[in-house]
């Protein structure tokens, strides 16, 4: 006997993602602002930035986060003239990391550093799941931030383990769009776009 059953309406928002939009800082340099905030974006960077806030203004998203590092945090108020209405976080979760948090058989070789990658592991895991926490199926969110950040976070939110996921490029100003299944899944739907950059804006 085949057993007929009818679709709730909770069950059917339950199929449907949470899109994670990431965007990577525009091309940085110079002398950092102070000790902890880093490089400001260069005239290039400027250039990279207003393009992608271009790209974005028609986007609707119900959080926007940054991290709190000038070079990122200057990205987001680019794309904030666009967005004045949506809340955004500013937070130091989501802070550039080392690349022992994504590169397989690459241990950090001194005590200091061993803590300071747990630190930034912590941070990752931790912003993941805040993601899945407070933003159910169904709403998108953009986050502003860093490569390596992004490398190792996309593969968290899938469940996976960074070190034995496929590692792709991040340039600056570049949009990757990630879906978050209520599954646990994730699928990558756009990676490393660079399509709102002239080409020699590409870096």
């Amino acid at each position: 006997m085949i057993k007929s059953t009818t679709r709730t309406e909770e069950q059917a928002d339950q199929e449907v993602p949470l899109t994670v939009y990431f965007v990577r800082h525009g091309n940085a340099g110079g002398p950092d602002i102070n000790d902890v905030l880093g490089p400001p974006l260069t005239r290039l960077g400027e250039h990279q930035v207003a393009r992608v806030a271009e790209r974005l203004a028609h986007d609707k998203f119900n959080h926007i986060y940054t991290s709190d590092l000038a070079r990122a945090y200057d990205t987001t108020r680019a794309i904030l003239k666009h967005h004045a209405g949506t809340p955004y976080t500013v937070t130091t979760d989501i802070r550039e990391v080392t690349h022992y948090n994504f590169v397989k058989d690459a241990h950090p070789p001194k005590t200091a550093m061993k803590k300071s990658v747990k630190k930034e592991w912590d941070a990752i895991t931790h912003f993941a799941d805040h993601l899945r926490r407070l933003h159910p199926p169904g709403e998108k969110v953009l986050v502003v931030c860093h490569g390596n950040f992004i490398r190792t976070v996309m593969p968290v939110l899938g469940g996976k383990d960074p070190k034995e996921s496929v590692l792709i490029d991040i340039n600056n100003a570049s949009l990757t769009i990630l879906d978050v299944w209520p599954s646990g899944e994730a699928v990558v739907k756009l990676a490393n776009c660079t399509k709102h950059l002239l080409p020699r804006q590409v870096t």
